[in-house]
């Protein structure tokens, strides 16, 4: 059975101009980011701080482990407009949530905190990359902390490709949102 063709054609004529498609700044933003984004951004009154959505569902302790991290939780006086978020609810305490049941939670931190975590992370992956040795110790302690010492020694036994880990470094172009 022949395959089918990798490439399309279309016609120059039917074919939109790019004047059209970059007039209107929604359109010309979708063509910047193809696939979306996860959530759209949501701006502060204090533009040093920058907020995300938390969701409580993902464990009992979900919110309360954030707050320990250093994230707080945003009162719609905090929003610069608050028709950027959509639909939303106020939970009786008085902060933005949103879903079924309230279990979004919209939480803020500092940029520059959250810049200086991230940093950190970074900098403790790219420590670890190149190690396999590193790498394997962190699974192995991470299969022993969740299914006991047996599914330990059983990975750390190995050394075909259940225990042999390689790891290989991607660039990955970091855009900052307008």
């Amino acid at each position: 059975m022949p395959r089918k063709p990798r490439i399309s054609v279309s016609e120059r004529a039917s074919e939109t101009s790019m004047e059209v498609l970059l007039s209107d700044p929604r359109y010309r933003k979708r063509l910047e980011n193809v696939f979306d984004e996860p959530s759209a951004p949501i701006d502060l009154k204090d533009s040093s701080k920058e907020c995300r959505w938390f969701n409580a569902a993902k464990g009992t302790d979900h919110i309360w482990r954030s707050k320990r991290k250093g994230w707080d939780q945003v009162k719609p006086e905090e929003v610069r407009d608050l028709q950027q978020i959509g639909g939303y609810n106020v939970s009786p305490e008085g902060y933005i949530t949103r879903g079924e049941r309230g279990q979004e939670v919209l939480m803020s931190m500092p940029k520059q905190v959250r810049q200086a975590i991230q940093a950190a992370k970074t900098r403790a992956n790219m420590a670890s990359m190149g190690n396999p040795n590193a790498m394997k110790r962190e699974v192995v302690e991470a299969a022993g902390n969740q299914f006991g010492s047996e599914a330990a020694d059983y990975l750390n036994s190995r050394t075909g490709p259940v225990g042999s880990i390689t790891d290989t470094y991607e660039r990955v172009e970091r855009v900052e949102p307008e």
